[in-house]
C-alpha cells in the first residue's frame, strides 16, 4: 500500500484546512465532519459516532477472523494564539494547533485512506480520531 503524489497532497491541504479551524477540547464538532469528508474517498466498513462526546471511530474490517488494532489520533487544539504570517495559520483568534494534533489527525486519516482501498488481511483496524485530548477527558 502507497500513498500517491495526489493522495500526499490532499492530505497536505487536510492538514492545512485543520490547522486554519481548531477547535478547543470537547468542542470538535467540524474536525469529525472534515474527517469524514476526507474519507469518502475510501470509506470505512463503519463509522461510530460519538465515541465519548465528540470523538469518533472509522473502521475498517476484513470481515476474517483476528486481531481488532486500534490507532489514535488526536484531535483538538490549544487555547493560545498562533504567531506569524502564513496563509494557513489559524482563522480562530485564541485557539492553534500548536500541539501537532492536525497532523497525528492528518496521518491517521492517511491511513484510513489506505485502508479503505485495501482492507486489513485479517481482523479489523480501528482508526480512533480522540476528542478533548489535551484535557484529558477524551479517553474518559
Amino acid at each position: 500500500m502507497k500513498l500517491t503524489e495526489e493522495d500526499k497532497a490532499a492530505l497536505t491541504e487536510f492538514r492545512r484546512t485543520l490547522h486554519q479551524y481548531p477547535e478547543l477540547s470537547g468542542q470538535e464538532t467540524e474536525t469529525p465532519k472534515r474527517i469524514l469528508q476526507f474519507l469518502a474517498a475510501a470509506p470505512p466498513d463503519e463509522v461510530i459516532q460519538p465515541a465519548g462526546k465528540t470523538g469518533m471511530l472509522a473502521v475498517y474490517d476484513s470481515r476474517k477472523a483476528g486481531p481488532t488494532v486500534v490507532i489514535r489520533g488526536d484531535m483538538d487544539a490549544l487555547p493560545i494564539q498562533e504567531r506569524g504570517k502564513k496563509e494557513h495559520f489559524s482563522k480562530r483568534p485564541g485557539i492553534a494547533h500548536l500541539c501537532g494534533h492536525d497532523g497525528h489527525t492528518t496521518m491517521v486519516a492517511a491511513l484510513g485512506l489506505l485502508y479503505g482501498r485495501q482492507r486489513p488481511s485479517q481482523g479489523k483496524v480501528v482508526l480512533l480520531f480522540q476528542a478533548a485530548e489535551e484535557t484529558g477527558q477524551g479517553a474518559a
